[in-house]
């Protein structure tokens, strides 16, 4: 089953009146603004999980269901082991959707300066599309331009911003095929150089000028980066395709120092009306919890992370 773009609500309160003297009558009480529901769909990174998502872990779906989430993130770290018809079945028989989260393995960067790596790496990202498209998903986020953890002791040239433009493009053309948005994440300082705020990426998606090509906020990454997170968001507007709710120290929402409610209110201000996708990592996994550099416990299980992580954010979120 696929799960596409949902009916957007209307987003303007119908109680609103305009502010002068033509919209105010002496002595006369005025009726509350109606508040509507934010009209999003809430999903889990299954990497609070596991680092990877193999047929042995398709059982994920269901239970993720369960919780009362409409959809999973499905880790495309190694793209081998993924069971797409398997999966597909799940998502089908529990009736939630997908979205991927992805990465570029080394050797398949789209803005290194030899010309056959970014090749492989245009390659690597039509293949996620194709296998996004055959489960049954709608959207593929995350740093889709250089692998995590590169960096190079100093700024973006011209040139890698010139094939980053190229690789997203072309890539963001295939996936217009496929009906499959891509959004672009803007990682902290710490985990890559090329994008690292919500406002450069937003540049760079105006330069590739594709639909299917989109910005995705993470609130971990943020809090790092930027001056303020829901001006952020509003920066974003039209152009945010995707959103990661994670704490400030990837813990349970609500328990840091994200500033949902703001955070929302800006969602709202923008009329997004897609995935509001909890992301956080399994803390027993020592290869995911040493490329995550989390050398702590930061939540008291992945259910309880989940379970309370969702009721915080649709309360804060005024969903029911």
């Amino acid at each position: 089953m696929s799960e596409k773009q949902m009916t957007r609500r209307s987003f303007i309160d119908k109680g609103t009146m305009a502010v002068g003297t033509a919209g105010l009558v002496a002595g006369q009480a005025h009726a509350a603004p109606e508040k509507h529901d934010l009209d999003v769909r809430f999903g889990l990174n299954l990497l609070v999980y596991t680092a990877t998502f193999s047929k042995d872990k398709v059982d994920l779906v269901r239970k993720v269901a369960d919780m009362g989430y409409d959809g999973v993130e499905i880790p495309f770290n190694d793209l081998d082991i993924l069971d797409p018809q398997a999966t597909r079945r799940a998502l089908e028989s529990a009736g939630i959707g997908l979205t991927a989260c992805a990465v570029l393995i080394p050797g398949t960067s789209i803005t290194s300066a030899d010309a056959s790596e970014r090749k492989t790496g245009v390659e690597h990202l039509k293949r996620m599309v194709d296998i996004t498209a055959e489960m049954g998903g709608d959207a593929i986020g995350g740093p889709i331009y250089a692998p995590v953890g590169y960096l190079t002791g100093r700024g973006r040239t011209a040139d890698e911003w010139k094939w980053g433009v190229e690789g997203l493009g072309a890539a963001a053309e295939y996936a217009g095929k496929a009906d499959i948005v891509l959004a672009i994440e803007p990682l902290n300082r710490f985990e890559t150089y090329f994008l690292n705020t919500v406002g450069d990426t937003v540049e760079l998606v105006k330069e590739v000028g594709h639909k299917n090509l989109t910005v995705q906020v993470d609130t971990f990454h943020a809090n790092i980066e930027e001056k303020d997170t829901p001006t952020a968001i509003r920066a974003a507007g039209p152009h945010l395709g995707h959103f990661h709710a994670s704490e400030s120290d990837r813990g349970v929402p609500g328990t840091g120092q994200v500033p949902w409610k703001e955070c929302f209110s800006a969602l709202h201000e923008v009329g997004y009306s897609r995935w509001v996708t909890i992301e956080s990592f399994a803390t027993g996994i020592v290869d995911l919890c040493a490329a995550a550099c989390i050398w702590r416990p930061i939540y008291e299980s992945a259910d309880d992370l989940a379970i309370n992580g969702l009721a915080f954010l649709k309360a804060t979120a005024g969903v029911m």
